[in-house]
């Protein structure tokens, strides 16, 4: 039997997921979509490719704009593909089933969920920190240290910060459930010996 966790930090994580969705979907995914999808005006992702254009144009940003097609044999850019996959075979899957397990089904945990969002929470900090790393080693003359400081304190920082927010609770409540079950354990072993 399940035993679950009621936590309001769970409205926190339920919109950092529903947050996420369309930001996978319709932004880092957009290329991968047929280019009828988004290429014209009366394309039904039109509006996204817009904002991704926009946000390339302001801040020329070399990850968003990686592709298999443009990344070079060699080069130090190879991680990002990695990445990608990642983020669709892993962590969109990880977003939607915590959305509708959250928003849907109900506000509560099992510990099942929460090994589940804490090792999300891990990979979407790690994955991310490696992007904030990166930053450092853009081009000067092509960045300025402007630039990188928003790269970093707006658009990866707090994609870095939020998921090792959600990593500690996690991992705090999955702690909380292994020193019940310790308890429980030696309690067993006290009644024996009596």
């Amino acid at each position: 039997m399940a035993v679950y966790n009621e936590s309001r930090l769970n409205y926190v994580w339920l919109a950092w997921f529903a947050l996420s969705i369309p930001i996978i979907l319709f932004i880092d995914a957009l290329h991968f979509y047929p280019s009828s999808w988004y290429s014209s005006p009366s394309s039904p992702l039109y509006i996204f490719h817009l904002a991704r254009q926009d946000y390339i144009a302001q801040y020329n940003d070399p990850i968003v704009q990686w592709s298999p097609s443009t990344s070079v044999p060699g080069s130090h850019d190879s991680w990002i593909g990695l990445f990608l996959y990642l983020e669709f075979g892993f962590t969109l899957p990880v977003v939607l089933y915590g959305f509708i397990k959250l928003a849907v089904q109900n506000s509560r945990t099992t510990g099942r969920d929460e090994l589940l969002f804490l090792v999300y929470a891990l990979e979407t900090a790690l994955t991310t920190l490696v992007c904030i790393y990166d930053v450092g080693y853009w081009d000067p003359a092509l960045y300025s240290d402007e630039v990188k400081r928003t790269m970093v304190l707006q658009f990866f920082g707090p994609w870095f910060l939020i998921p090792s927010i959600m990593a500690v609770d996690m991992a705090r409540r999955i702690l909380g459930r292994i020193n019940v079950a310790d308890e429980a354990v030696e309690e067993r072993q006290r009644r024996k010996v009596q």
